[in-house]
């Protein structure tokens, strides 16, 4: 990166390297920084003025489409990605996402001052690890770094934790799912389009499903208890209960997770949706 606004302080992306599985180069790429760049950092990134000026530089547009084209779908690996991303103004999803600056085995254990008998993790230095984990020395003193031994040494330090970080990985996505709320009903299928009674149903903001919702291959449920409807007709007499209350709508979120459920729309047909 070199360093653009005033005195040099903001970061710009000036090349981007990219490796495969097998520590080939697929891409190594100047890219023309849309603004004046105040500070080449030459000492640490290795560009020179020369370098963006030249045939070689790419725009920033077409880097951009050229790294979310090539990482889409796949699996990216890097050292402190966070920065990266925001430079190329682009994001890629966090389950398919290794940092190894984040990653808790590679982080740094610092004790709480206040605290003793606490401690938080801070990410280490690529320069670390790679002495640490590899026994290589990278990003010598007095040397500009080189941006495809960085991609590498990323890589190399994955391949080493592969099988304990992907376990790490699926029990993030397995908390993640717990966490997220279920859709309604009414965000899967579009709303009968019909009037309703509202004193019949209730309050919309109180139903968890819309009205005539058939689940469990076609099983009838009413969304609502008998009780509270004043104009009950022969399905629903005083003493009806469901013949299984996971079935019911009020409960279809809590406790019957993951089910297939079979519905029926005014004029569409009979649907099916798997929800996960």
């Amino acid at each position: 990166m070199v360093g653009v606004g005033p005195e040099g302080l903001e970061s710009a992306v000036a090349r981007v390297t990219l490796c495969n599985w097998a520590e080939e180069v697929i891409s190594d790429t100047f890219v023309k920084v849309p603004v004046e760049v105040t500070d080449y950092r030459t000492f640490v990134s290795g560009i020179e003025a020369k370098d963006l000026e030249g045939d070689r530089a790419v725009p920033l547009k077409d880097v951009q489409d050229m790294v979310q084209k090539t990482l889409h779908g796949k699996i990216l690996i890097g050292h402190a990605l966070e920065n990266d991303l925001k430079a190329l103004q682009i994001t890629h999803p966090w389950h398919d996402t290794r940092d190894s600056a984040i990653y808790p085995p590679f982080m740094q254990e610092v004790p709480d001052l206040e605290d003793s008998s606490k401690s938080s993790l801070r990410p280490r230095k690529l320069k670390e690890l790679v002495k640490d984990r590899l026994g290589n020395d990278i990003q010598e003193l007095g040397k500009a770094h080189d941006p495809v031994e960085d991609a590498l040494s990323a890589l190399r330090l994955y391949k080493t934790e592969r099988l304990q970080w992907e376990q790490f990985v699926v029990q993030k996505v397995a908390a993640a799912k717990v966490q997220e709320p279920r859709p309604y009903a009414s965000e899967i299928m579009p709303p009968a389009p019909i009037p309703y009674n509202q004193n019949h149903l209730g309050s919309p903001n109180n139903m968890n499903m819309p009205m005539n919702m058939n689940m469990n291959m076609g099983m009838h449920s009413p969304s609502h208890s008998p009780s509270h409807s004043p104009n009950r007709n022969r399905y629903q007499s005083r003493n009806f209960q469901p013949r299984n209350r996971a079935y019911s709508a009020q409960h279809h979120q809590q406790q019957n997770y993951g089910a297939e459920t079979m519905y029926r729309g005014y004029n569409q047909g009979w649907a099916r949706h798997r929800s996960y």
